[in-house]
């Protein structure tokens, strides 16, 4: 055990002169070795801290981690998109082009019914318009910010015959809904964006697949 303060470690030259004498090498190749192992020791920490440094560094692929998202913010990412974006409540309501604003059939799986005005943007338009997909891109999965999953494939989310039973003249497309019955999603309960589509064929279950909160939109 050393004196108080001193430094005891088995790398220390007090351990490599006991070495000297229990081994007879040389006083001049234990010191090389010595000093070896203190620049390998430096090399690891400067390593071990280069990548601290890396990991702190924020995400510069123009949007922050979707853990980071903030409230009012829908993130498109995927194999099949081209750069992952973000698009915020307002740039969404900027896109007149793709903005829709109608009533909607809702039937669930106990067999009730009703209407629902709805104001928002069009899927269609936006993933057509307003991200770059890849040749490839085939299925979308949307996530609400509980984890809840709804997976469409690409064709079903860039129809424009959605159908009201009641409505035979209607068609509708699938939509990004931020507004219901006149007022707007709180952005205190969740993220302010539902997906509602209307039905495939009369008699369709549809209100289940409208996923309230939606907060990711994958494409692969």
């Amino acid at each position: 055990m050393g004196k108080k303060g001193s430094f005891s470690s088995p790398f220390t030259l007090h351990k490599f002169k006991l070495r000297i004498k229990a081994r007879g090498e040389s006083r001049g190749a234990l010191l090389m070795q010595y000093h070896n192992l203190h620049r390998l020791f430096k090399c690891i920490v400067n390593y071990v801290l280069l990548l601290v440094l890396l990991a702190s560094i924020p995400c510069c692929c123009g949007c922050r981690p979707i853990e980071e998202t903030t409230a009012g913010t829908l993130a498109i990412e995927g194999n099949a998109v081209k750069g992952r974006i973000c698009f915020a409540l307002d740039e969404l309501k900027a896109m007149e082009e793709g903005f829709i604003e109608s009533d909607y059939f809702a039937l669930n799986s106990y067999g009730t019914s009703q209407y629902i005005h709805f104001c928002g943007i069009a899927m269609g338009y936006l993933l057509q318009e307003e991200v770059a997909l890849k040749e490839h891109a085939s299925k979308v999965t949307f996530t609400a910010d509980d984890g809840y999953t709804v997976e469409y494939m690409l064709e079903d989310v860039l129809r424009e015959d959605y159908i009201d039973e009641q409505n035979p003249d209607v068609r509708h497309k699938m939509i990004l809904a931020w507004e219901e019955d006149g007022r707007e999603y709180d952005p205190k309960k969740g993220n302010p964006f539902r997906l509602v589509v209307g039905q495939r064929e009369p008699g369709d279950v549809n209100k289940p697949y409208w996923v309230c909160y939606v907060k990711t939109i994958r494409i692969d």
